[in-house]
């Protein structure tokens, strides 16, 4: 298992069974973090040490492997490259306790989720922080919670979080993979785009520069903070979900639409596409 490098279909069932938990319960909450030396994984560790639970972590180089903590903790978190987090799952699933549960915080949900379910009968929980390592607090920061399996530990982790401050939004994973489409897959791939373009045209930095108004310097410093982090969780984001092609079809459909007033010189038609996407703001509010 590599380092976690990242940036931070609801099954039914019964909850499993097991003693109530309770605020005031004596011993704390033992969490297991496999990945735990990346920096989500490190950002995690001290939000719980900071919470007064215990916490094992788990890594390629660290003294106890993935499979002794798990087996000790009541709750284990996956915090590991999008790529391997099935693996690990198959890996890790059959050394927990049945009345733990088992977690990942990857960017994507629904194959996670269902891999976390075939590989382990107790609760599962998905997990997506929006947010990445360098921020402070959870404080007003949102985490979404994809019920797998079980009740008890999805209710614990979501009073645990929102009393820390966060903001927690409880939906499938179906539906979290769609909107992340929007939100991660559609908005980065426009970036990216931008950038490649601005290239392929040969701009140097000096007159993007000199000729750059606040509109174009926003999208220019987000598309470079993007490129300067982690390239292959972003390629990850890009491959991984399979809500982003449909995402990504409409985003060619809007491209030809745009273009297609464009080359006939159609001024009226443009506007009114234009006219049409700004109604669309106000209907949605």
């Amino acid at each position: 298992m590599k380092k976690d490098k990242m940036q931070f279909g609801s099954g039914g069932g019964s909850p499993v069974p097991g003693p109530p938990l309770e605020k005031n319960h004596p011993d704390p909450v033992i969490i297991a973090i496999i990945g735990g030396s990346g920096q989500m994984g490190r950002w995690f560790q001290r939000f719980f040490v900071d919470q007064g639970l215990k916490v094992l972590s788990a890594d390629v180089d660290t003294p106890q492997t993935p499979q002794e903590v798990a087996a000790q903790a009541d709750v284990v978190m996956l915090s590991v490259p999008i790529p391997q987090v099935v693996a690990i799952i198959q890996d890790i699933a059959p050394h927990l306790r049945p009345d733990a549960a088992l977690m990942d915080i990857t960017s994507v949900k629904q194959r996670p989720v269902d891999a976390m379910l075939k590989a382990f009968a107790g609760e599962v929980v998905g997990t997506h922080p929006l947010f990445g390592p360098g921020e402070k607090s959870i404080a007003g920061r949102t985490v979404v919670l994809c019920p797998g399996r079980g009740e008890r530990w999805l209710q614990w982790l979501k009073d645990l979080l929102e009393g820390a401050g966060a903001r927690v939004k409880v939906t499938s994973a179906t539906e979290h993979d769609r909107m992340m489409a929007v939100v991660q897959g559609l908005s980065h791939f426009v970036l990216i785009a931008l950038e490649k373009s601005i290239r392929q045209l040969g701009v140097s930095p000096q007159d993007l520069e000199d000729y750059s108004t606040p509109t174009f310097a926003t999208l220019h410093q987000l598309a470079t903070r993007l490129l300067s982090q982690d390239s292959q969780l972003y390629a990850c984001i890009q491959l991984a979900n399979p809500a982003n092609r449909p995402a990504l079809r409409a985003l060619e459909d809007a491209v030809a639409d745009i273009l297609y007033f464009i080359q006939r010189q159609n001024t009226d038609g443009l506007v009114r596409l234009l006219e049409e996407i700004k109604a669309g703001f106000g209907q949605e509010e």
